[in-house]
């Protein structure tokens, strides 16, 4: 189980980490914050309705309530932020602001459900911590001159707070649940959250996206939504939300690397020291 718990970590930080890239390169393409976010998890949504009917699964009570509040947290509230922050910094520097999630949700999950932390934990997400707050400082936004260090990090760092608060509510309701009987309103609601702002804010013109255009949101729609939640919802069954939370360690050098090798953003001192940190 351990090695399980493990797996669905790190695959769960890829997929985060390429997200914060697909969302960069989607922006690039025209696309506004709410129509990205709302046909992603609506593709999600999609996909986990079929394998739904495939596998009958049994119900759970209180599933329903408990996966909606998760959904309009963690599906619809926290990616809205981080996605909007991506306006102003790259997915390099978004990506290590991330890495504050682990800190402030041992924190939490401490002082409200209670759960231990060990020292060597302690001493790792100090650690983690002392390199994002090198960056902090800096004022590098990844984009150079478009770039709007202040608003992103007011946007990441509002997603970070929303990000571990669902993170303890995940730990809290997921080991009652079936994983799938639990994501199902969770997808489905947070759904809802995008479509309903996206309905008072406004939508891109669909009818114009090309094939590519597609591709790149069925892509983050299946391998940086429905899999990454879905994975970490299966962890916080077997793990504490401290340890679900470490995918904001790894995601980080994903989104980095991604960025640089994909989207030609910027590596700048500051990011390799940071990454330095957390390796």
């Amino acid at each position: 189980m351990r090695n399980r718990v493990i797996l669905a970590v790190l695959s769960a930080s890829a997929g985060w980490g390429l997200a914060g890239v697909g969302t960069r390169a989607a922006y690039e393409a025209g696309l506004s914050t709410l129509t990205v976010l709302s046909i992603r998890t609506l593709v999600a949504s999609i996909a986990l309705s079929l394998f739904w009917v495939f596998a009958m699964p049994k119900h759970t009570p209180f599933a329903w309530k408990h996966g909606t509040l998760l959904g309009v947290l963690r599906v619809g509230l926290t990616p809205m932020l981080f996605m909007a922050s991506l306006n102003y910094i790259s997915a390099g520097v978004e990506g290590l602001i991330i890495t504050l999630i682990p800190a402030t949700t041992a924190v939490l999950a401490a002082v409200t459900i209670k759960e231990r932390v060990t020292k060597r934990q302690v001493l790792g997400l100090l650690i983690g911590l002392t390199g994002t707050v090198v960056i902090a400082p800096a004022g590098e936004s990844g984009l150079g001159a478009d770039g709007d260090v202040v608003a992103g990090f007011a946007f990441a760092a509002a997603g970070v707070m929303v990000a571990s608060v669902a993170g303890i509510a995940q730990r809290h309701y997921a080991p009652h649940h079936d994983t799938i009987t639990l994501a199902m309103p969770m997808f489905l609601s947070g759904t809802a959250v995008a479509l309903v702002v996206g309905w008072f804010v406004g939508f891109d013109d669909v009818t114009t996206f090309d094939s590519n255009i597609w591709v790149l949101l069925v892509v983050l729609g299946l391998l940086s939504t429905l899999m990454p939640f879905g994975l970490t919802l299966y962890a916080s069954k077997h793990a504490s939300a401290t340890i679900v939370a470490m995918t904001a360690y790894v995601a980080p050098l994903v989104a980095v690397v991604g960025g640089a090798l994909l989207l030609d953003e910027l590596i700048t001192g500051q990011s390799l020291r940071e990454q330095h940190f957390l390796s």
